[in-house]
């Protein structure tokens, strides 16, 4: 089943993606109106989803939809919401094993899992949530869906956990087919491809996050936008860090 791909402003504005790791690089704190007015839109749409989802509990996609959510929330810092997501994805991987999207976002509830877990289980919880992604990508590595959800947990976990090489194949697998089938992708999730991969990029200290983030600001943001503080200040870092070579002068 293909699903609209979004990256919600909750995992934007807590600097995590829907996989529960921190990101390597923070920008200035966004404004607490800003953080809170996020908050508030996403805890409004899993009451809706919710209240939806007991009025009609087979429904598949209203419980796929409402376990992004509490995703998303137990990224911004809500451990309760983290496991029910987790229980959620988990309940709707063994009613439809074959499903590589409700597998990707079970491997997203893993590694949320991992930042609340002991110490001594979060590198097990981390490499089930790297297991199942990749079991999706497997299973389906054409679906957009899958592909950047790996990707961007890839991404921003640290080094040491060695998915780097992973986070490369998937951003230039998505840049390719960005290009190839523009179509299958929205704005916002074009704008947050971007946004992700320059971060990525100027993580790695690679001068193309600045063509990355300079395309991810020329973007329109959306009504509801978190992402444009954190363009702008990484932008800005890309730009100190390599800047553009001067003019040569000519007589």
């Amino acid at each position: 089943m293909r699903r609209r791909v979004i990256i919600t402003a909750a995992a934007i504005l807590s600097g995590l993606v829907p996989g529960g790791m921190a990101i390597r690089l923070h920008a200035n704190d966004l404004p607490a109106d800003t953080l809170n007015a996020a908050m508030a839109v996403k805890h409004a749409e899993k009451a809706r989803l919710e209240k939806a989802s007991a009025a009609d509990p087979n429904n598949h996609a209203l419980r796929f939809q409402l376990g992004t959510v509490l995703c998303d929330l137990g990224a911004a810092g809500e451990q309760d919401s983290a496991e029910e997501a987790l229980k959620l994805f988990e309940s709707l991987h063994q009613q439809v094993p074959n499903d590589a999207e409700v597998l990707a976002f079970y491997g997203n509830a893993c590694t949320i899992e991992a930042k609340y877990s002991f110490v001594l289980t979060k590198l097990s919880w981390a490499h089930q949530g790297f297991n199942y992604l990749d079991a999706a990508v497997k299973n389906a590595p054409e679906d957009v869906t899958v592909r950047v959800v790996r990707a961007l947990n890839s991404a921003q976990v640290p080094g040491f956990l060695g998915r780097d090489a992973t986070a490369r194949e998937d951003f230039a697998w998505i840049m390719q087919r960005l290009n190839d089938h523009p179509q299958e992708f929205s704005q916002e999730l074009v704008r947050s491809i971007y946004y992700y991969a320059g971060e990525f990029a100027l993580a790695h200290d690679e001068p193309k996050a600045v063509e990355l983030l300079t395309l991810a600001a020329a973007i329109p943001a959306s009504k509801d936008d978190a992402l444009t503080p954190k363009i702008d200040a990484f932008l800005k870092t890309a730009r100190a860090k390599f800047p553009a070579p001067a003019a040569s002068k000519t007589t």
